[in-house]
């Protein structure tokens, strides 16, 4: 451990902020552009099959009540075992739109779609909090539920280099909520699970998740679904985007850097 990640983690310890923040990536950093009906939309239009929009809606969203991943883990973790596990999502989707027998190469042209950086929309609230919180000495990583090209991903979208590791799940062989993919990430970056937060926007596999080993979690709430916090759950804070996170850490992200112990007082609600 470098001196300076030595004093970070000194400073930190001294006013309760957390050492090392993981963060999720879907809904919580990038979404897909322009959803995901729509990507698939228009993948499946350049490979040049002929999909009503609607009906394609409906299909999706019936797939995905059914659930993304067949199993939580645990799971081959390789590149092709990868393709297999999402493949198994969108040959159940394509079938409801009655293609039955697409060849591998057009579900690998689908992945390859979601690859490009042209699908994908960062958040604008992205990059300065992540500034702000490496300027006030606080670590990151990720934790997420995705395909073998994630890092990969986040380079082309020039987010990677503020996580000095991205854990997701096709390279672990877990899925959040499983603990075994948070208990790697702990492992991976070398930090105790009281001096770890997981931010995330989903309250099963985010905050249940991370939670179960020990770790501090935010909930990010991008669409104030709840503007007075969590049912039941006081002790769990809602933020409702990123800049309010960088805020209730104690940072002012006008002045990335200068934190101000005073602010970090745990609540709950969207601030």
């Amino acid at each position: 451990m470098t001196e300076a990640r030595q004093a970070a983690g000194r400073d930190a310890a001294l006013d309760g902020r957390p050492e090392l923040i993981f963060f999720d990536i879907g809904d919580t950093l990038i979404r897909v552009d322009p959803s995901w009906p729509g990507a698939y939309l228009a993948a499946a239009t350049s490979w040049g099959l002929e999909i009503d929009p609607d009906a394609l809606a409906v299909a999706f969203a019936r797939a995905l009540r059914e659930g993304l991943w067949d199993s939580p883990g645990p799971f081959e973790a390789s590149p092709e075992g990868s393709f297999r596990r999402i493949k198994q999502f969108d040959v159940r989707a394509m079938a409801l739109l009655g293609y039955e027998d697409l060849p591998d190469e057009f579900y690998r042209h689908l992945g390859r779609f979601f690859e490009q950086r042209a699908a994908w929309h960062v958040f604008p609230d992205v990059q300065p909090a992540l500034e702000a919180i490496a300027a006030a000495g606080i670590r990151r990583a990720v934790i997420s539920n995705w395909v073998w090209a994630l890092p990969e991903l986040l380079h082309d979208l020039e987010i990677g280099h503020h996580f000095e590791a991205v854990v997701a799940s096709a390279r672990v062989g877990y899925v959040k909520p499983q603990r075994e993919i948070f208990q790697h990430a702990l492992d991976l970056t070398g930090i105790a699970p009281e001096r770890a937060m997981h931010v995330g926007d989903n309250l099963e596999a985010d905050v249940a998740g991370a939670g179960q080993v020990g770790m501090r979690t935010i909930l990010l709430d991008r669409g104030r679904h709840f503007p007075d916090g969590i049912p039941g759950r006081p002790e769990v804070p809602v933020v409702p985007d990123l800049l309010a996170l960088v805020r209730w850490l104690g940072i002012d992200p006008d002045q990335a850097g200068t934190p101000s112990r005073a602010a970090w007082v745990p609540r709950g609600g969207a601030t």
